[in-house]
């Protein structure tokens, strides 16, 4: 990126774009979060999708 005559311009609060969502898996007990409400979440830790929103 170049940024000669300045840096970058616009929005760059990347949380208040994003909003992530907390989840928490039924098999192995982690806590995570997902932020794609496209794409049903997967446990980080075991790869279950055996998960629930907190």
């Amino acid at each position: 990126m170049c940024t000669v005559g300045g840096g970058p311009s616009g929005d760059l609060d990347f949380d208040d774009r994003v909003k992530a969502r907390k989840f928490r898996c039924n098999d192995c007990e982690e806590e995570f979060s997902h932020i794609n409400p496209d794409k049903k979440p997967i446990c980080p830790n075991c790869d279950s999708d055996n998960v629930k929103e907190t």
